[in-house]
């Protein structure tokens, strides 16, 4: 089946061949509300009515923040639908986040889900960090706090309100910029996160983005082929370009079913109700899982301990048969595993919600290895994803067939991936970006003089042509002894350790490492038990000395016996609480911000080179 060349077409096309068919999912007072395709393609085609009846041009952008629903992406598309430009912006932005972006964009119009974001972005318009928009469209109606009325006039319209006046308009401008569509024109900005400067707004196309959806044919034929219905839960922030392929792309690709939850928190329950066949889940939600389900295990007692490390070492032996095989699980299994899926592993799936699972997927940072075969013993295989949004979101993708833990897997068809100087990764394909918005010296920065895209990441490839992540250049540390050291490998180790909710490796000119550590207020149970102390507030238990020794005899075991001499953690210090976006340590999409890290905890870094008492509470509790 020949697919149309925009996204917004996909949504029309699924709406003709299947129109009666779910589409999008939302939960209203707590029960489903359904979008069938038809649906999905009139609110489509109004809210693009209504933005041209407020005013939009092509190519504005119009800036979204708000949490996972359908109204999300109904106001996507309808900017889309009218060559518009959404402008995501993450819920946990600061006002200054949010400000920037809604003038660097040049939006003109906003939407906004709910009291917070609205808040945020009239504070923005006070302080003069853009020029107010014209109108600030919302999902649901709510009620507006009596001290934001003055300064929001007449400007907010619920999405009834849009739907209603894109109703009442005829069809001809809108006709026409979706005849004047264009996969190459930039269809959606993606912000950067800003670690190491100001963010820069990605223009991404939907032709790349569906050199993404195309490569997923080979990937999961299942469903293509009418063997599974892809079914997918939405709660990554969408402002996040691995959200939006498993949100849109994929589901556009291949006509699927996506169900919006809007707190994260709220993601395992929704798993018990949705029971997904595609499930992305970021490294932590992965580790989350793990924790609990080892916690689960260990209560086990007797026969049933027995019987479930049976089942696991058993399900685990086959897996790692059937890969050598080259085969899928369904054409490797002999009668022992068959037993221990019955008895064991298929009780689990169906206790996390998983149990209709057809492909798992995780990216945006390194997952451990040995995560992946505790899953792969469960009858999950994890697949990793790598690409950054200048890739329009990915660049590689596990074999499906041969998944190689530890790496994240080869090229989707039509990309190409190089090793250049300093062991950077290099990428050429399709998928790649034309740069970002009003910046031409850093867009022309990002490409090689013979086009191949710069990703900052340190990398190499097996003999398979998989992918083997290294680090980021940018980060890396230099030592006092000249040794070049990659901090993201061991991060990545640290936050393996039961109890241990952030790392940050530190020692650029020192004579040797050493890490801030942060506890995982998830597991303080699981990490009072295996320090041998008392469950207390995390501040207090960051203080406890059984703790302290319990966090180092784990970095001994789980990061130092892995790695090279020089690389290996002489200190550690112990915050007292998490490093946040609000707190400037993390950025919306929270990764690291290295700089203001060093700056805010120097005295504890300081403390570790210069044999002063660490972890006494200080001015960052």
């Amino acid at each position: 089946m020949t697919l149309p060349r925009t996204l917004v077409q996909r949504i029309e096309h699924w709406a003709r061949v299947k129109p009666h068919a779910h589409a999008l999912h939302g939960k209203k007072g707590g029960r489903w509300a359904r979008l069938t395709w038809a649906e999905y393609w009139r609110n489509v085609r109004d809210v693009g009515k209504a933005l041209v009846a407020l005013g939009h041009e092509v190519g504005d952008a119009v800036v979204i923040c708000g949490a996972n629903q359908p109204e999300w992406v109904q106001y996507e598309f309808g900017a889309q639908a009218v060559r518009g430009v959404p402008a995501p912006i993450y819920g946990n932005s600061t006002v200054e986040q949010m400000g920037y972006i809604v003038k660097d964009s040049g939006a003109k119009l906003a939407v906004v889900d709910g009291v917070a974001p609205l808040e945020k972005l009239l504070r923005g318009e006070e302080r003069g960090l853009f020029e107010p928009p014209e109108r600030i469209l919302c999902f649901d109606a709510f009620e507006v706090p009596e001290a934001l009325r003055p300064r929001l006039g007449e400007r907010l319209m619920t999405f009834d309100e849009v739907l209603a006046l894109g109703r009442a308009q005829g069809d001809e401008a809108l006709e026409a910029r979706l005849a004047a569509l264009d996969p190459d024109e930039t269809c959606i900005l993606i912000y950067t996160s800003g670690t190491t400067g100001v963010p820069k707004g990605v223009e991404i196309s939907a032709a790349g983005q569906l050199v993404i959806g195309e490569g997923t044919r080979g990937f999961a034929p299942q469903f293509y082929d009418g063997r599974a219905e892809y079914h997918a839960i939405s709660y990554l922030p969408l402002s996040h370009q691995a959200e939006q392929l498993l949100t849109n792309v994929v589901s556009l690709q291949v006509g699927g079913q996506v169900y919006f939850c809007p707190e994260i928190t709220a993601v395992r329950e929704y798993l018990g109700e949705v029971r997904p066949t595609v499930f992305l889940g970021v490294p932590r939600v992965w580790e989350k899982f793990e924790a609990a389900l080892r916690g689960r295990l260990a209560e086990a007692k007797g026969v049933k301990a027995a019987l479930a490390a049976w089942a696991m070492k058993t399900e685990l032996a086959c897996f790692d048969a059937q890969v050598r095989r080259g085969v899928p699980a369904a054409r490797h299994m002999p009668l022992r595993r068959r037993i221990a899926r019955r008895l064991v592993v298929d009780k689990v799936k169906s206790a996390l919600g998983l149990d209709r699972l057809e492909i798992a997927i995780t990216g945006s940072a390194p997952m451990s290895p040995e995560t992946q075969r505790f899953f792969a013993s469960l009858g999950i295989t994890v697949f990793e994803v790598y690409g950054m949004t200048e890739n329009s979101g990915a660049v590689t993708i596990s074999d499906p067939l041969r998944p190689k833990f530890g790496t994240v897997g080869k090229p989707f068809r039509g990309v190409e991936v190089r090793i250049g100087p300093e062991r950077e990764i290099q990428v050429r394909g399709p998928n790649n970006v034309r740069g970002y918005r009003g910046m031409p010296e850093e867009s022309a920065a990002l490409y090689t003089e013979d086009g191949w895209l710069r990703t900052g990441d340190a990398g190499e490839l097996d003999a398979e042509g998989n992918v083997r992540i290294t680090g980021r250049l940018k980060e890396l540390l230099i030592t006092a002894g000249g040794k070049n050291v990659a901090p993201v490998e061991l991060e990545f180790y640290l936050t393996s350790i039961d109890g241990v909710g952030q790392a940050v490796v530190v020692g650029d000119g020192k004579p040797y490492l050493s890490a801030l550590l942060t506890l995982d207020p998830e597991n303080l149970e699981v990490l009072a038990e295996r320090a041998g102390a008392a469950k207390a507030a995390m501040a207090t238990m960051a203080t406890d000395p059984k703790v302290r020794a319990y966090l180092e005899r784990e970095v001994e075991a789980k990061c130092n016996a892995r790695v090279a001499r020089y690389q290996t953690i002489k200190k550690i210090s112990i915050l007292p609480a998490e490093l946040t976006v609000e707190g400037g340590e993390l950025t919306p999409s929270m990764k690291l911000r290295r700089g203001p890290i060093t700056e805010k905890y120097a005295h504890e870094i300081g403390a570790m080179y210069e044999g002063g008492t660490l972890n006494t509470p200080g001015a960052h509790a």
